[in-house]
């Protein structure tokens, strides 16, 4: 099972987020903690309770372009697998774009964990069509759990999600080495749970994080649980592709 995300945006000491920081930790000071639990497997009221619980009433993002995501890391290319069982290489997927990186695996059971974070990006996927963003954005949820999550079976996943292949892919890696490469690039966490016999249980400990990744490969912010807002992630969206053009910053 995965485990909850704390809350907290990972950045470099020596360039803070200075008012997006601030505007956060105004805006979640008083409500970010465990979400309430909602109904079993009702993907659609998912993020909307996860939100009412977390962030409603007071939490506005702010302003587009109003904060700084100065660099955070810069993650390699990979050739991964497509729902298609194609080749697909990350670097192609996402030159000249914005793209929203999730880590998940389809046995997730902890509805605040891989469930939130697709259901997310189902909701990202729709705003980014609103907002004219969706030639300049693209979404990516890599599962973990090569063995299980083939390529049939992250098609089947997809369509729970309503997912636009022209915006939205789900990959699968190959093989387990590479799987430590992807995740270690990342910063991604990941680790089998096994029972009293020593037995693997199904299931993968993991904090949620959701990746916000420039047109460079440089990773802008990171979300987990408690931030991990449609709306926010679209202003940080247009922060990015606002603020620097075509180029970003090195950390």
């Amino acid at each position: 099972m995965s485990s909850r995300g704390d809350g907290r945006i990972t950045a470099p000491p020596a360039r803070p987020r200075r008012r997006l920081a601030l505007a956060l930790l105004i805006a979640v000071a008083g409500g970010v903690g465990v979400p309430p639990s909602v109904p079993a497997h009702d993907a659609g009221n998912l993020q909307d309770e996860f939100i009412k619980g977390v962030f409603s009433p007071a939490f506005v993002p702010p302003p587009a372009g109003s904060y700084e995501l100065p660099a955070i890391r810069k993650v390699s290319a990979f050739t991964l697998r497509d729902a298609a069982g194609r080749p697909a290489n990350t670097r192609t997927l996402m030159a000249g774009k914005v793209a929203v990186v999730s880590f998940i695996y389809t046995a997730c059971v902890d509805r605040t964990g891989c469930p939130l974070a697709s259901v997310t990006l189902r909701d990202l996927q729709a705003k980014l069509r609103d907002e004219g963003l969706a030639q300049q954005a693209v979404l990516l949820s890599i599962s973990f759990d090569p063995g299980r999550d083939t390529p049939s079976e992250l098609a089947k996943y997809a369509r729970i999600y309503d997912a636009d292949p022209a915006l939205w892919q789900f990959l699968t890696v190959p093989s387990r080495p590479l799987l430590a490469r992807v995740l270690d690039s990342y910063g991604q966490d990941q680790a089998p749970v096994y029972d009293e016999r020593g037995r693997f249980t199904g299931r993968y400990r993991h904090v949620l994080k959701v990746f916000l990744v420039d047109r460079d490969g440089h990773v802008r912010n990171i979300y987990s649980a408690g931030l991990l807002s449609p709306a926010l992630v679209v202003n940080d969206i247009k922060t990015v592709l606002g603020a620097n053009g075509s180029r970003s910053p090195r950390p």
